[in-house]
């Protein structure tokens, strides 16, 4: 029996467990996170995707991110109603919708990137070299998730 195949549940609870409690201690509601637009947990999966991903249709972005149309559409209006996104329709169409964040959003995020790596700075830094050489697993756990 190959290796791959003795993970067990447990061990594979543990896993999920981790991850979402460093994203707990990374979470943006903190006070040290005062000059960032509050948003909602939506929104921010709605706008992390529109940054990675220009020019992102709403069907797109429904697909990437899990999330339902209904509520991709009601973090559209808000995250535009802010001035965090725009929407564009490509020439030619108009019934097609591309997504873009606006330098407010970009600056946003930036923002946010700065508050992840000030803290994840406090880890000693042979653990964090540790965690930076799984980056590429956990993103590829991600993206089998996602498909």
């Amino acid at each position: 029996m190959p290796a791959r195949s003795k993970v067990t549940d447990a061990r594979l609870a543990e896993l999920a467990d981790a991850v979402l409690e460093l994203a707990r201690k990374l979470d943006v509601r903190r006070p040290e996170v005062r000059d960032v637009v509050p948003l909602t947990g939506t929104e921010v999966a709605v706008i992390r995707q529109v940054e990675r991903h220009p020019r992102i249709s709403p069907t797109q972005l429904a697909a990437a991110t899990g999330l339902q149309r209904s509520n991709i559409s009601t973090a559209v209006r808000s995250l535009e109603a802010r001035g965090m996104l725009l929407r564009e329709h490509p020439s030619g169409d108009g019934r097609a919708v591309e997504l873009l964040a606006t330098e407010l959003a970009i600056e946003n995020i930036g923002r946010l990137k700065a508050f992840w790596a000030d803290r994840l700075r406090q880890v000693d830094p042979e653990l964090l070299a540790d965690g930076v050489a799984a980056l590429a697993v956990v993103r590829r756990l991600g993206d089998a998730l996602a498909e």
